[in-house]
């Protein structure tokens, strides 16, 4: 009876591994951004963004970037022109400089609770930065970083040199304050889900760049 169970459990494993190499085969590449963050997160691509035109240039006063926004039909969440930006993933490079994207796909993120925390900084920070004048672009956009967290990212662990140059002097050390970022978190953690996300707030449409270049999200305000 032992062996029968065994036996069956063996295949069963088999089975499964089988499945997975399957999958891996087939796809041929990295998911997407709608494959990655569907069904997890319910981001909707936006009518009208499917073949987005960006233009990406650094910003490092008021957010980490500026895109020029182009080609977008008329729809009812974002139109063209030009955007304060943030990156999401920390771990890919971006060309900064009149970089021009082609046929990039725009997906909301409005009212998808898991980015409630980063929308609900968004709609923050101009009140943070008011009331703090130290306060700068990079602790903005190493908060960002922190909630969304994927790729994982902990400030606390995360090697100075491991970090995009803009984050560091020309001798090697952080030009941001550390204890600034985990003062945001909190007020984030505090504050986001009673947040009232209505018409006139801020919220995130994610520009799905190519897989080897850094996801940026612009900012958008609702009708």
């Amino acid at each position: 009876m032992k062996t029968i169970i065994s036996s069956k459990i063996y295949l069963l494993a088999l089975m499964v591994l089988f499945s997975i190499s399957c999958e891996k085969i087939v796809s041929g590449s990295e998911p997407n951004l709608s494959e990655t963050l569907e069904p997890i997160e319910d981001v909707l691509l936006i009518p009208g963004g499917e073949n987005a035109t960006i233009q990406v240039n650094s910003n490092h006063q008021t957010a980490y970037f500026n895109v020029l926004l182009s080609n977008i039909s008329t729809n009812d969440l974002i139109g063209n022109g030009s955007k304060e930006a943030w990156c999401i993933d920390w771990t890919k490079p971006i060309e900064t400089n009149n970089a021009t994207y082609n046929g990039i796909k725009l997906f909301s993120t409005d009212m998808v609770e898991k980015w409630k925390p980063v929308n609900y900084l968004l709609n923050i920070s101009k009140n943070l930065r008011s009331s703090d004048p130290d306060l700068t672009w990079h602790e903005i956009q190493l908060a960002v970083w922190s909630l969304r967290a994927n790729p994982e990212f902990d400030l606390k662990a995360v090697a100075i040199e491991d970090l995009p140059s803009s984050f560091r002097t020309a001798d090697g050390q952080q030009n941001f304050d550390s204890q600034k970022v985990w003062d945001i978190l909190a007020i984030v953690e505090a504050g986001y889900k009673d947040f009232d996300y209505s018409s006139g707030t801020k919220f995130a449409i994610i520009a799905e760049t190519p897989v080897d270049v850094q996801t940026i999200f612009v900012v958008a305000e609702k009708k």
